[in-house]
């Protein structure tokens, strides 16, 4: 087996109140919390780091590739079934990655989510 370098590392540490962290990637700092508190929660912070991987990845692909790529939007969704008895842990029953590009062919941008997709 290949030996493994680190890509990226971020840290979370408990912030002494129920809920409520601080986290923590090179020198930038974020507070996350449960959903409805003050701060990000962070499932939200799950869908914005899913939504900045696919946006990053696209325009380094469409870049490498020489494909045109004006711009693009990535909204990440995590739906719930908050009907159907709830277990122990939170679980999804989706998640809905909806990707919008300017500038693009329909060909090219199918593509690009595609390769993203594989990666």
């Amino acid at each position: 087996m290949a030996e493994l370098a680190l890509a990226y590392e971020a840290r979370s540490y408990s912030a002494g109140i129920v809920g409520r962290s601080i986290c923590n990637a090179r020198n930038h700092h974020w507070v996350a919390e449960n959903t409805g508190g003050e701060a990000v929660g962070a499932g939200e912070l799950f869908c914005a780091s899913i939504a900045a991987c696919a946006v990053n990845m696209c325009s380094t692909i469409a870049s490498n590739e020489n494909r045109a790529l004006d711009g693009m939007e990535v909204n990440v969704a995590l739906l719930r079934d908050f009907d159907k008895p709830q277990g122990e842990v939170s679980l999804y029953d989706a998640v809905r990655v909806q990707f919008q590009m300017w500038g693009v062919s329909d060909d090219d941008a199918r593509f690009l989510v595609k390769t993203w997709k594989s990666r």
